[in-house]
């Protein structure tokens, strides 16, 4: 074996080592995409849930308004007619 082959050898087999971890990174980084994809999705459910949520309390404030103000007329009128019996 000459120099040149045992060069050649000791050269081929760091490029396989660099080669080997250039791999499990790039594997951990798929793995980090993966996951943050996942998350992504996880927060865009959470998001539609809280505007959905909000827009229900939106809608209960309204008709607790409007139910406060019914109760308002109707204390009016039966105060009235409680006057009128009189």
């Amino acid at each position: 074996m000459t120099i040149e082959q045992l060069a050649l050898t000791v050269i081929t087999f760091l490029i396989s080592i660099i080669a080997y971890f250039i791999k499990k990174i790039l594997e951990k980084i798929d793995l980090h995409d993966a996951k943050i994809n996942e998350h992504n999705t996880s927060i865009k459910v959470i998001e539609t849930e809280h505007n959905t949520l909000n827009n229900r309390i939106d809608d209960l404030f309204s008709a607790i308004k409007e139910l406060s103000q019914e109760i308002k007329q109707l204390a009016k009128e039966l105060s009235k007619k409680k006057d009128i019996d009189k």
